[in-house]
């Protein structure tokens, strides 16, 4: 006669049928089954939500658009301010926070500008990062603050992945530099572009570092 070939460790029981076991905790079971179904629908929900924020941000941007193409500055600005800061965090709301800090630029309002902009930058994703930076680089060059203008051309050439981009980005930066009395900070960058033949920055780089050279340094 021969044996069941029972794993060691494993206890047979014929009495312990499944359906003993679900009797036994079918409390325990209903609870787990409905936490599931909650967590699954919450996610489908959550999905959901975000999707139609972003078609809701995406139409308002639109609109906003529309106020800005025909020329409307101040209709423009309010329109666009209510897009990004409703919709703060997702592309359009972004975008129009991006065209707003423009048509306030147009306006002459660059210090509004420059807060709208910052409004955003944290929540921004992140492909829109180096944009930002450039965009507040732009407005503190028209307020003649052109320390604070190279360091937001630097932070948004840290920000792109566009190597082209950042080299351009770098430039400024460069150029902002000198326009503020910071050859020194200027020097550093165009060193660093000219050694990248692969650059099409590189000849301006060496052109600059000689016209640096050759101006006296002053104190």
């Amino acid at each position: 006669m021969t044996t069941p070939n029972v794993r060691p460790g494993i206890r047979y029981d014929s009495e312990d049928s499944f359906s003993d076991w679900f009797v036994r905790n079918k409390t325990w079971v209903s609870w787990a089954l409905l936490a599931l179904a909650v967590g699954i629908a919450g996610l489908w929900f959550y999905q959901r939500s975000r999707a139609l924020r972003q078609q809701n941000a995406e139409k308002a941007y639109f609109q906003a658009r529309q106020s800005a193409a025909a020329g409307n500055l101040p209709l423009a600005a309010s329109d666009l301010k209510k897009v990004a800061t409703r919709y703060e965090g997702t592309r359009p709301g972004t975008q129009a926070a991006l065209l707003l800090a423009q048509s306030l630029y147009d306006q002459k309002k660059h210090k509004e500008g420059i807060a709208e902009l910052d409004k955003v930058l944290s929540s921004a994703p992140k492909d829109f990062v180096a944009s930002i930076h450039a965009l507040k680089a732009n407005g503190y060059e028209e307020l003649k603050d052109f320390v604070l203008a190279a360091d937001g051309y630097k932070a948004a050439a840290s920000a792109t992945k566009f190597p082209a981009e950042k080299a351009q980005y770098q430039a400024a930066a460069a150029r902002s530099y000198m326009s503020g009395g910071k050859p020194a900070e200027a020097t550093a960058i165009w060193a660093e572009l000219a050694v990248d033949e692969t650059s099409p920055l590189a000849a301006e780089a060496r052109v600059r570092l000689g016209e640096i050279a050759a101006k006296p340094m002053t104190t």
